[in-house]
């Protein structure tokens, strides 16, 4: 299977994103200064970007190079295998770092005995259930990462058999998404539309079409759009808007689900911009992304549960600031890489192994 190395960037500068915002809103948020930031370095909706982006790529094998792949029973073991372990043992391994530091006070043998009686609820905590993140707060976005993307193979199933009734299910997700369906599957949905579509994107000429000569007013509007949560903590939305967003049961994740769909859409149609993101430093930024998005929280939580003390050895607050961001992106990305080497990679392997052991793919009979 083709691998869109771009792609890989761009996960990659959406996993940095959320360092940064994660860091500057702990102790900033409510600043105007960090409002305005947010708009240009939103990390915080990264993870539409994370959500739109996983349904491209996991779509990917059932539309290119064509779409013979079979989907039935065996397919989805394999891939139900695959999907779990190459997600879950870097999650066990960094929620083991959690825990360790979150409970760092309590001596050895209390720690295992509560550890061995669940008493601080990790056991729903690592398996992604019951919406239960305490020890690692940025989990809630893993846990609808695992159940929407079980999803996929269905749904490219779906798209495969009618157009029609892929985009009717995708009305209907959209509806009900926030009380019935998982409302991430609207953000795989687009993804796996972009991945049906990937051809006709990459050969778009935009150059023809009408909306040209206005593309930059059109390219500022979806980065708006893609920021419209910290816009409107600017300039709040009225009653009424709320309302019918209320009614409707849209909330600022399907906005921005769209703009980052439309994101990735330029970047499919943009050679310019792929040769930008194929430097080696955005590769591997992209190739440990998810190890980033793991460990990050660790050192924000350090940095910011002892920043008076480390603020001290700056002489001014601002360089404080820089400083400690400094190092806290520094011993991320350092971390990051290591756990990379030694947990993640070692998962993906273990994942494919185990699915090929388990999955028993019916033998091909030559036709005579």
């Amino acid at each position: 299977m083709r691998r869109i190395e771009y792609l890989d960037s761009v996960r990659g500068l959406a996993a940095f994103a959320v360092v940064i915002y994660h860091f500057t809103g702990w102790r900033w948020a409510e600043t105007l200064e960090f409002k305005l930031g947010a708009i240009l370095f939103n990390g915080s909706d990264a993870v539409s970007l994370f959500f739109v982006l996983s349904g491209l790529v996991l779509s990917w094998k059932y539309f290119e190079p064509d779409t013979t792949l079979v989907i039935d029973g065996p397919h989805y073991r394999h891939f139900a295998i695959n999907r779990t372990v190459r997600l879950y043992l870097p999650l066990l391994a960094a929620l083991a770092i959690y825990y360790l530091y979150s409970h760092r006070h309590e001596g050895l043998t209390q720690l295992v005995s509560e550890f061995a009686t669940n008493k601080h609820r990790w056991v729903e905590e690592a398996l992604l259930i019951r919406g239960k993140h305490d020890l690692y707060i940025p989990a809630w976005t893993l846990e609808a990462e695992m159940a929407a993307s079980l999803f996929v193979p269905f749904l490219a199933l779906l798209l495969r058999y009618s157009r029609q009734l892929f985009g009717y299910v995708v009305v209907g997700i959209l509806i009900f998404g926030s009380s019935v369906i998982l409302w991430e599957l609207f953000h795989f949905c687009l993804g796996i539309w972009l991945t049906y579509y990937f051809r006709r994107i990459a050969s778009y000429d935009a150059r023809q079409a009408a909306w040209y000569p206005y593309r930059y007013g059109i390219y500022a509007a979806v980065l708006a759009l893609f920021s419209l949560r910290h816009i409107t903590r600017i300039f709040p939305l009225g009653e009424i808007s709320n309302y019918w967003l209320g009614l409707l049961r849209l909330d600022m994740f399907h906005f921005t689900g769209v703009a980052a769909a439309l994101i990735l859409a330029y970047i499919i149609n943009s050679p310019r911009l792929q040769r930008a993101l194929v430097k080696r430093p955005l590769l591997f930024l992209g190739r440990i992304s998810y190890s980033v998005y793991l460990l990050h929280w660790f050192f924000v939580v350090y940095v910011m549960d002892h920043w008076d003390k480390l603020a001290g050895f700056f002489p001014s607050s601002t360089l404080a600031f820089w400083g400690l961001l400094f190092a806290v992106v520094g011993s991320t990305l350092l971390a990051a890489t290591l756990f990379n080497m030694l947990v993640e990679r070692p998962a993906i392997r273990l994942g494919k192994r185990l699915a090929d052991r388990f999955v028993r793919f019916p033998k091909a009979v030559p036709i005579s």
